[in-house]
């Protein structure tokens, strides 16, 4: 299949090569001073008396313009629209004699009166460039009948959409999106971006962020975000949109949903639905961020996995990588804007998911002339359900100040059954140990929050204040059961020890912060900066274990050297100075000093208590110019309470967790260097990232290994610890009419050198990743889309010590993507994954391979309708594989997955508010 699809895209790719194509070039200057050039100018080329867009370009900074891969003996018709000028037409006939043609000084005159101008709206330029604004021509970008705005800003030259819906626009970020002047949807870009037809769009203007200068009146040119405003062709002033889903497959396979958006005026309501047992979010991370309300209310914590599975403030969506899972949720989503310009919402998120995750782990652990080989097959069944209420008021006192009050609570319960079953074996294919744990866990937990803010800026340009108060309060109470047996052989004679206990483990968190930030001009290039932040934090964490009672099988016998109440209370500070100095238009400098304070309790059942009393100054430097951002930084944090737990966690048998209340505060610093640039130009996107840190004080688990193969970690503190991150992207564009075409390549790489500790052998150990990738796009009108993408990455561990082996393997990842449209009412799409690890486990493949297919219908008036066949996992996998090297181990994983499987679904887009039909970043993936 992969040949095909190659030969397939060398012949299209030649006929591109061969085809005989001209150029056209010249200048633009003023007519009444030849002197002045006509910079960004728009050139838009027609065929004949044709009124489609054939072709169109910008002129440079100095007013020159070249147009390319034009045809020969084809009369084409040049329109040039600059701002302020008048618009000059022109006809031109390229020959084969003459391929490149120089039409050398195009004159131009200025505007005096407008009313006299004959305005042709099929000649409307695709662009326009004004003083400050940027326009597009939304006619001049074709789409599909069922694309949104999203996939009309794809289309745009200079325009980039990140995979979560994040713009940049010649390389600038966009801050916001506005309809017709005014916030959609509470301000929440997205819901305009991936919700709105691309048909109802007449203009996008783009221009920069007039309040960010204001607040930063030294933000350079290449640093200033961007403001989109869509103008509509008419108003919208209420009106509903959404997508109702239903499919089913054999072995009882299903999936539905629905999203519902209603809005009138200033008010809009959300409501969302899902429910499937085939591995997927019910929606998108976006959809649920901005229709569900979370990113206006807040979001905490973000967790996605390799398969679009996500969850957000510790609450799951649906959609796993590994083992099987059915999922469902429901919610709902209140926005108003009242008269007085205060901002409501409310929302409200219910989630459940079961999995059944079935796990197979080979660990191969080098201890000089001997080795360790874990071996572990595990069964999980896992039930969450979830509530998460939101609210969020922000008030605009007036033009300068804003405030905002949020209130949170999120309430998760856990039901969860494990089967462990556990070997160690030596060298010599030795039996040292074998087990079987059966674990049942039930956790009720709680997250309240509270977040209030004010922001203030000053009518004195650059001069502002933000403040901001937090109180946290998260109460996690888990009973953990765990009956487990233990057979050890090595040494000898043989024994078994068998545990059948209960770890009522509650954990109590409060947590009130306090921030400002403080930003002074002190003259046009010094400018002060001051940020004060303090926490008070009472925190508790309370274990009981029990052991089973023979005579009333009650879990009442408690164990007194495997309890222990920790409760850690006290206050904290850290405070950030510093002062820019603007040296020149492209450089800043700005030095400062970084000063935290710990001061804590730390009370424990029957340990002595002791407390923690630190101060930490430290330096700090942050250096900007154009595209360069170097920045050094220090922090300073105490060791988590669960590592100062004196209480071993005897879960399993035959690896102990053990506590450390000696720990001390580990002292970080770090480094980073970040460029980014974009080439206007060429349409060039690239930037350079690196970062590092050297630490002390750092938390390592010290292990040993008993002569029974028993594994025990102990965290200790340690000096010494490096972790360093290099990594770069450089993408281009090519939107050439109806085609485009995207190149991208990059790398990452990571540097580590850890301490690895076992039975007292300490050694480095320094860990590196090399991982060079390449990609590209070909899309033709949205008839054809082919899309390539392949990595590889290098990992190797070395040791100073020769106690340890070194280590290395590669991974190689590739993945392929065709979608056809054609013929009319049919989108054909197919992806094809593999992977492939040099790491060998007897009795496995080392190659990993994942192939879906789907054939969707469209029908009714724009493709309201949409029915989808699709068939996922044809090669019947069946499994996922992830190796990873810590410390002296490599650890083999591989999970169970949903395997081969069939499903039908059709979609209904109300008002034909739908997305682009096809492609793994739709709506429905497969």
């Amino acid at each position: 299949m992969k040949r095909i699809l190659f030969t397939l895209a060398l012949v299209l790719c030649a006929n591109f090569l061969f085809a005989q194509k001209g150029s056209i070039t010249g200048v633009l200057l003023d007519s009444a001073n030849q002197k002045l050039t006509l910079n960004y100018a728009t050139i838009s080329v027609y065929k004949g008396s044709d009124t489609v867009l054939t072709t169109y370009k910008l002129s440079d900074d100095k007013g020159v313009f070249k147009i390319s891969n034009l045809e020969t003996g084809i009369k084409y018709r040049l329109v040039v629209n600059a701002w302020m000028y008048t618009v000059l037409r022109k006809e031109v006939t390229l020959s084969s004699n003459e391929l490149n043609l120089n039409l050398g000084k195009l004159l131009l005159s200025g505007k005096t009166n407008n009313l006299n101008e004959v305005v042709i709206n099929s000649e409307r330029p695709p662009i326009i460039v004004r003083k400050d604004t940027i326009e597009f021509n939304a006619e001049s970008f074709k789409t599909l009948p069922t694309a949104v705005v999203e996939d009309l800003l794809k289309k745009l030259p200079g325009v980039a959409i990140a995979s979560d819906g994040s713009i940049q626009v010649n390389g600038k970020t966009v801050s916001k999106i506005l309809v017709d002047g005014k916030e959609f949807f509470g301000g929440d870009q997205q819901m305009a971006t991936k919700n709105l037809p691309a048909n109802i769009i007449d203009k996008i203007q783009v221009s920069d962020d007039k309040e960010a200068k204001r607040r930063d009146p030294d933000l350079l040119a290449g640093n200033t975000p961007q403001v989109i405003n869509l103008k509509l062709k008419r108003a919208i002033k209420q009106g509903a949109f959404g997508k109702l889903y239903a499919g089913g497959g054999p072995n009882d396979l299903f999936e539905a949903g629905g999203i519902m958006n209603f809005f009138r005026d200033t008010t809009q309501v959300s409501v969302l639905a899902y429910g499937n047992n085939i591995n997927k979010p019910g929606f998108s991370i976006g959809d649920v961020s901005r229709i569900g309300g979370f990113s206006r209310a807040g979001i905490n914590s973000i967790m996605i996995n390799s398969e679009g599975g996500f969850e957000l403030n510790n609450i799951g969506f649906g959609g796993t990588s590994t083992g099987v899972q059915r999922s469902l949720g429901a919610g709902a989503n209140f926005n108003t804007l009242t008269k007085n310009g205060i901002k409501i919402n409310g929302k409200y998120f219910f989630g459940q998911a079961k999995s059944l995750i079935d796990q197979l782990v080979n660990v191969d652990q080098n201890l000089g002339s001997d080795k360790q080989y874990t071996s572990t097959i595990s069964n999980q069944q896992n039930k969450s359900y979830n509530h998460n209420f939101g609210a969020r008021a922000e008030w605009k006192i007036d033009s300068l100040t804003n405030f905002s009050f949020e209130p949170t609570v999120t309430l998760n319960t856990l039901r969860n059954l494990g089967a462990l079953q556990t070997e160690n074996r030596n060298t010599a294919n030795d039996l040292i140990n074998n087990g079987v744990n059966n674990s049942r866990l039930r956790g009720d937990n709680a997250d309240y929050s509270l977040l209030t803010s004010l922001w203030k800026d000053f009518k004195k340009a650059g001069r502002s204040l933000n403040t901001s108060v937090s109180i946290t309060k998260k109460n996690n109470l888990n009973d953990n059961f765990n009956n487990s047996i233990s057979n050890f052989y090595i040494p000898a004679p043989p024994s078994t020890l068998i545990i059948d206990q209960l770890r009522d483990n509650n954990i109590r968190n409060l947590g009130v912060y306090l921030n400002a930030n403080y930003n002074e001009p002190i003259s046009k290039k010094l400018r002060l900066s001051l940020a004060v932040g303090a926490n008070y934090l009472d925190n508790e964490n309370a274990l009981s274990t029990f052991y089973k009672n023979p005579l009333d099988q009650a879990y009442d016998v408690e164990v007194p050297n495997l309890s222990q109440t920790v409760t850690q209370s006290g206050y904290k500070s850290n405070t950030r100075t510093s002062l820019r100095w603007k040296a020149t238009k492209d450089l800043s400098i700005q030095p400062g000093f970084v000063f935290n304070t710990i001061d804590l309790k730390n009370s424990f059942s029957s340990y002595p208590s002791f407390e923690q009393h630190y101060q930490f100054i430290a330096p700090s430097l942050n250096i900007t110019y154009k595209g360069f951002n170097l920045g050094y930084s220090p922090s300073f944090r105490e060791p988590d309470v669960k590592y100062i737990q004196p209480v071993a966690d005897n879960t399993n048998q035959l690896f102990v967790q053990k506590g450390n209340p000696n720990l001390l505060p580990a002292k970080s610093y770090q480094v980073n260097l970040n460029v980014y640039k974009y080439d206007t130009k060429r349409s060039l996107n690239y930037n350079l990232n690196s970062n590092g840190s050297v630490q002390n004080n750092a938390v390592i688990m010290a292990r040993t290994i008993s002569q029974s193969g028993v594994q025990t970690n102990t965290p200790i503190n340690a000096d010494g610890i490096w972790r360093f991150y290099l990594g770069g992207n450089i993408n281009k564009d090519f939107k050439n009419g109806k085609r485009q075409f995207t190149f991208g390549t990059g790398f990452y790489s990571n540097f580590t050198r850890n301490i690895v500790q076992v039975n007292d052998v300490r050694s480095y150990a320094k860990n590196i990743t090399i991982a060079p990738r390449i990609s590209g796009r070909i899309n033709l009108n949205d008839k054809f889309e082919l899309g390539e993408s392949y990595s590889v990455a290098y990992n190797k561990s070395t040791y100073d010590d020769a106690f340890y082996r070194d280590l290395n393997f590669y991974t190689h990842n590739s993945e392929t993507e065709l979608i056809v449209r054609l013929p009319k009412k049919m989108v054909w799409e197919t992806t094809y994954k593999i992977q492939h690890n040099t790491q060998t486990t007897a009795g496995f493949n080392n190659n990993v391979e994942i192939w879906n297919a789907a054939l969707t219908l469209l029908f009714m008036k724009n493709d309201r309708a949409q029915l989808k066949f699709a068939v996922n996992d044809i090669l019947n996998t069946n499994t996922r594989r992830y190796i990873t090297i810590s410390e002296n181990s490599i650890r083999d994983t591989r999970t169970n997955n949903l395997g081969r499987h069939g499903l039908v679904t059709l979609t209904y887009n109300i008002q034909n508010f739908g997305g682009k039909v096809g492609g793994k970043d739709t709506f429905f993936r497969f």
